[in-house]
């Protein structure tokens, strides 16, 4: 996704520049499998005020059961496996439910994490890396997902972790300009390049000082 309008209106939202780079990069994924990804970091607080939720919801930890009962709708996005993995990883899950069925959730790690190309993400200590997040398509724009984020904050906090770390496709203009006003800070790229069936991965110094990388399980290494 660019910046989800015609040209025109990407210059007039986000400038030549931005939107030229944005296409450019758009051709080098799909032409020669060149994925960059620009990586920000957001401080995790533990004291801001609960979101507001519409009437019957709640957001919460998700334990074992909850999420085995979760598998079991088609909709919802989760295996009995993906969940099994996770928590076996130390992974953690939050979501929000409508009585006892789970509507929205996303899953937080601080080691590493499925991404896609055979690929994992690495995330040390002190950061904390969200991945897997879904809502059904019923709970959509009920800003359900930041309702998560927030009561995560706290959970992760109080167990000595800083900053929430994530990252975005640089041709993602519009996600890219809406992170920019939620306290996102970027400290560079990372990315990497599917080369005769496999993967080279890359990062920028500022990157690679937090830790955060893609890795291929099979062959640990990346520049």
């Amino acid at each position: 996704m660019v910046g989800g309008g015609g040209f025109r209106t990407d210059v007039e939202r986000f400038g030549w520049r931005a939107s030229l780079f944005a296409r450019l990069m758009r051709r080098l994924q799909k032409r020669l499998r060149v994925h960059v990804c620009r990586v920000r970091i957001r401080p995790l607080i533990a004291d801001r005020p609960a979101a507001q939720l519409p009437p019957g919801l709640r957001v919460d930890r998700l334990d074992r059961e909850t999420l085995h009962r979760a598998c079991e709708d088609p909709e919802i996005s989760l295996s009995r496996e993906f969940v099994e993995a996770a928590l076996e990883r130390g992974d953690v899950s939050f979501g929000v439910l409508d009585g006892d069925r789970l509507v929205s959730y996303m899953w937080r790690t601080h080691t590493t994490a499925p991404h896609k190309d055979g690929l994992w993400v690495r995330a040390n200590r002190p950061y904390v890396y969200g991945y897997k997040g879904f809502t059904h398509p019923d709970y959509r724009g009920q800003h359900l997902n930041p309702a998560v984020s927030l009561y995560s904050d706290g959970y992760h906090v109080a167990r000595g972790y800083t900053h929430n770390i994530g990252f975005l496709d640089v041709h993602n203009l519009s996600s890219l300009a809406t992170r920019k006003y939620k306290g996102n800070v970027p400290i560079g790229y990372a990315g990497y390049v599917n080369w005769f069936g496999r993967c080279v991965t890359f990062r920028t110094p500022g990157v690679k000082r937090t830790g955060f990388e893609f890795y291929d399980p099979g062959r640990e290494e990346s520049v």
